[in-house]
């Protein structure tokens, strides 16, 4: 059971981490299966240690083989306290911190009884007093961690005015750009976990965070909300919040210096020819372990971005060979995929056998039918310059403190460039007349029939590319989504063709505008047949494809913003241990330009009747003050 539990702390040691940045279910499972046994075998092995203490009337050959047992009880709470890399599975976890308090405090009082039931008055108890301080730290930093990372405690812990601190101190841009999009990372990570406590920003973050974020590229951008997800996931996930404070790290030099004496004591000290050679075998392997795991937490400490900040606030020279190093352990900090579902070729499928319908089986089959496409460049560029378009607008006259504008902006769901094409009165039935989650299911249809016929273009590729992941939003996620809706009825209507039927029973669909089909799209609620319906006003209201999937990207694009925004906070945390999601990095763009229902007036400024030609006042005095900067 001692080796069992060694090997789980191990295994999280080194897959712990891999859940941020693989989207893959497999991974998810042996996390979650290790997390769990974890705890239950390291406190099952202490209590069989416990068990199998004898009294004084043992001989002298089992009452050695106990002392030695004895002595794995400290490294039993050492590993209690779990990896650096994985404190919680889930933010929930951080929730029950009083109930690890309560489980530190009986098995730290059972590993003292299964101590001093094997006193024995020999030098090997008198080393294991360092261990048990070691045992009782981990455990204890454990603890702490998770009170640290609930709701109530970060939201006692979020300032917004440390991202106007750090603002003014990192105001002198890097060379290197690198660097630069890392100090800004930093920056912006105030922001973000204070939105993410439901926290409310001030308009001068709006303008400050606008100006700053406007003028970064599109991979820039990227990369720093990249940096900034993953400081997110290691203040909700792992001990960085405790490693990274000076009490942490005086912690962690306390942890190893006591290790590394235990082991050389061990080592120069015990008779080992007094001992069942296992025993002795499996101590060495304990010892090791408990060095190498404080030498794998000081390689952490060093190499982590954290460390790289430092010495550039601190303009040390040897950043050289901090690169080098951080070459060897370079690694993405999400998965950079996305996600597709496509609706038509899984009903084309083979359906699943009836029996696993019984036992809800067929639940988790949909996550077979689950591809993922790496983020290219090329869509990278497309959300960012679309965002960035959406905040101009905002911009321009000085509309960024108009609340209003900004509702209205963040609440278009592909309404927004109907409009702008004035065709939004032919369309209506299917964007703002609908609710959310099926004029998703409509357009997907629609846009995969339209696709059937077309070239494999830059630009059907990422409308389709957008398609599928809103699709798998929407059955595999809708957490995510304002409203969950997928009804499964509709789809019967696919099940039995072939998916070159389906792509062409467009041209049997009747008009938009029917008294037919109205009737029918408003009672029956057919959604399936509504994507044959719109399929065909498309292709034949829109004769020139360009402009057909360009209108189509942009509808869709804007239906990603509108989920982006109404997706609650902790579902977007949740899926920082799955391997992230687009929406969650298209969410935190949108709050750095300013495209965020969280930046609000106080309530006593809601009283306050403020003239828009004062607000415009205020805009350009900021953006004055922000180009002196």
């Amino acid at each position: 059971m001692v080796l069992l539990s060694l090997l789980l702390q191990t295994f999280l040691i080194i897959f712990g981490p891999l859940r941020k940045t693989i989207a893959a279910v497999w991974i998810r499972i042996l996390v979650w299966s290790a997390y769990l046994s974890a705890d239950i075998v390291a406190t099952v092995a202490l209590g069989n240690l416990a068990r199998s203490q004898g009294d004084s009337s043992c001989d002298g050959s089992k009452n050695a083989n106990n002392s030695i047992q004895a002595f794995w009880a400290p490294f039993l709470l050492l590993h209690l306290g779990g990896p650096d890399t994985i404190t919680a599975y889930s933010i929930q976890d951080n929730e029950l911190w009083l109930r690890h308090l309560l489980g530190l405090v009986l098995q730290v009082g059972l590993a003292f009884y299964v101590f001093s039931r094997s006193w024995d008055g020999g030098i090997l108890p008198f080393i294991a007093i360092p261990m048990f301080i070691v045992g009782i730290i981990k455990y204890s930093e454990r603890t702490w961690v998770l009170r640290s990372s609930c709701s109530k405690s970060l939201r006692k812990n979020s300032s917004l005015s440390d991202f106007n601190r750090s603002f003014h101190h990192r105001r002198t841009q890097e060379t290197n750009q690198q660097k630069e999009y890392l100090r800004q990372a930093y920056s912006f990570f105030h922001i973000s976990k204070c939105t993410m406590q439901d926290l409310i920003s001030s308009h001068f973050d709006l303008m400050l965070s606008h100006f700053w974020f406007s003028k970064i590229p599109a991979d820039g951008a990227f990369k720093v909300v990249e940096v900034e997800l993953k400081l997110i996931y290691d203040m909700l996930y792992t001990k960085a919040p405790l490693i990274f404070s000076r009490s942490g790290i005086i912690l962690r030099c306390i942890s190893f210096l006591l290790s590394v004496i235990v082991f050389i004591i061990f080592q120069v000290k015990i008779e080992k020819h007094a001992y069942s050679s296992i025993d002795v075998a499996i101590t060495y392997l304990l010892l090791a372990a408990a060095v190498f795991l404080e030498f794998h937490t000081f390689l952490c400490l060093v190499l982590s971005e954290r460390t790289m900040m430092w010495l550039v606030d601190k303009g040390v020279n040897a950043l050289g060979i901090y690169y080098w190093l951080r070459k060897l352990t370079t690694s993405k900090q999400w998965s950079r995929s996305i996600s597709q579902y496509n609706l038509i070729r899984v009903c084309t499928a083979n359906k699943p056998l009836k029996c696993l319908e019984l036992v809800g089986i067929d639940e988790m089959m949909r996550h077979m039918h689950v591809n993922r496409k790496d983020l290219n460049g090329g869509l990278q560029k497309f959300i960012f310059e679309h965002l960035r378009k959406k905040a101009e607008k905002m911009k321009e006259n000085f509309n960024l403190l108009d609340k209003k504008l900004r509702s209205k902006i963040i609440g278009q769901r592909g309404d927004g460039v109907l409009e702008r094409e004035r065709v939004l009165g032919n369309f209506k039935w299917c964007t703002t007349e609908v609710e959310f989650s099926r004029s998703i299911l409509v357009w997907h249809l629609a846009t995969e029939i339209c696709s059937g016929n077309e070239k494999d273009a830059d630009i059907v590729s990422r409308s389709k590319c957008l398609s599928e992941y809103m699709m798998y939003l929407l059955v595999i996620r809708p957490n995510m989504l304002s409203k969950g809706f997928f009804d499964e009825g509709d789809l019967n209507t696919l099940g039995g063709k072939s998916y070159a039927d389906i792509i062409q029973s467009y041209r049997e669909a009747p008009d938009y505008d029917t008294p037919r089909f109205q009737n029918s799209w408003k009672t029956d609620k057919s959604t399936v047949f509504g994507g044959h319906v719109l399929a065909r006003q498309l292709l034949e209201s829109i004769s020139e494809s360009k402009k057909r999937w360009e209108m189509i990207e942009e509808v869709w694009m804007e239906m990603m913003t509108y989920a982006a925004t109404r997706c609650p906070w902790k579902e977007h945390a949740n899926q920082l241990r799955r391997g992230g999601e687009l929406l969650t990095h298209v969410c935190f763009l949108m709050l750095h330009l300013g495209l965020s229902e969280q930046y609000e007036y106080n309530s006593h400024e809601n009283e306050v009747s403020l003239p828009k030609t004062f607000l415009k006042y205020i805009g350009r005095s900021i953006l004055r003050f922000l180009k002196c900067q």
